[in-house]
């Protein structure tokens, strides 16, 4: 690897101290004109790069900025983060990743630990379980101290901390609205665990909606599922086995957990959506891939990510007096996943919405 070119390689080409260069690199009014212009042309013509590191110690910060998440590989995070770097090199400002846990107490010291780094802000996911939370002693000083903070896919009432997340509520009313139009109302729900806040808040939504449109409310109707594809498959196992009375329809946390759904019912040669639709949430490119296509709840991954940079980018500069609160549109894509019945007959009929090849597209507010 070529060795990084430092100011005191600099000034030795020029016969002048490493002070003398960096007063000049930043512009101080004690160099001459002349002498800024000949470590501009030099700095050049050897593309030197500053010391981010040494930058940070002499200002207290730095143009780094944390990102913490509960899995970087999960196609929803893993789609936020893009849209947080895009935003973020756009303005020179770099993204040092972690990966989150669970445990609030944990995650507390993760972020404790990246401010020891001099970072000028973080964008975080913390596992808060409710929208209202008591929050412990280090979120409490965190909130006070002034720092930089943003929420991603946490959406707390009131906010307060900076906030973007999408949607859901309107999208889980579109998902049971449009079963409802289509006859369904024996309706699956599989739900996420561990049971942080979105988690959360699209069960309770489901649930306000379904009773609203008279579904049926047995408790062997509502499963939890890991967050990955073998989570849904296990979740969809136990579902079928428990239920005497097999669902017309189930709802899927996210776009994984519906993939594993796909699989289970696959195998055990239920059709889809002949006897049985399925609708995930996220809107991740495995949806349109998926045999048949899977109907799904479209957020807009990448501008949550590229908005929560903005809220940052915001934060630190000083601009936000009072906590953002960014609740991004979603929409509803209804696919091949989805048929309707005719209740009074309770046979199948055509899903009117599913124009193959093309998808159709139900818009939140």
């Amino acid at each position: 690897m070529k060795r990084k070119i430092t100011l005191q390689d600099i000034g030795r080409s020029l016969g002048m101290s490493a002070t003398t260069v960096s007063l000049a690199l930043r512009n101080h009014p004690r160099i001459s004109e002349a002498t800024k212009e000949k470590v501009r042309k030099l700095t050049e013509e050897l593309k030197y790069e500053p010391d981010q590191v040494a930058r940070a110690l002499v200002k207290g910060k730095s143009n780094l900025i944390g990102v913490i998440v509960p899995n970087s590989s999960d196609q929803y995070y893993a789609k936020v983060l893009k849209g947080i770097e895009d935003a973020a090199h756009a303005v020179n400002y770099h993204v040092l990743l972690s990966n989150g846990s669970y445990d609030l107490e944990g995650y507390a010291r993760r972020v404790n630990e990246m401010m020891g780094l001099r970072i000028s802000g973080i964008i975080a996911a913390p596992p808060f379980a409710s929208g209202r939370p008591r929050l412990p002693g280090f979120w409490q000083a965190l909130r006070e101290s002034g720092f930089a903070f943003v929420l991603v896919n946490r959406h707390l009432s009131p906010a307060i901390f900076h906030q973007v997340t999408a949607d859901y509520h309107s999208g889980v009313r579109m998902v049971v609205e449009a079963l409802a139009q289509y006859g369904h109302r024996r309706v699956a729900y599989i739900s996420g665990h561990p049971a942080v806040l979105p988690i959360h808040q699209r069960l309770a939504d489901f649930r306000h909606f379904a009773r609203k449109h008279s579904f049926d409310s047995d408790p062997e109707l509502f499963e939890t599922s890991e967050l990955n594809y073998v989570g849904g498959y296990d979740a969809c196992t136990r579902l079928w086995a428990a239920v005497r009375k097999k669902p017309t329809a189930i709802v899927a946390f996210s776009d994984t957990v519906a993939v594993g759904v796909l699989r289970f019912l696959h195998e055990q040669r239920v059709a889809v959506p002949g006897e049985v639709s399925v609708v995930g949430f996220d809107g991740t490119a495995v949806s349109e891939f998926t045999t048949p296509s899977l109907s799904t709840v479209a957020t807009p991954m990448y501008d949550v990510g590229k908005q929560a940079f903005e809220l940052l980018l915001g934060a630190i500069e000083g601009k936000h007096v009072f906590p953002q609160d960014l609740n991004l549109p979603v929409h509803l894509l209804l696919r091949e996943s989805v048929g309707g019945r005719r209740r009074a007959e309770d046979r199948l009929i055509d899903n009117p919405f599913r124009p193959a090849p093309e998808t159709r597209e139900c818009r939140g507010r």
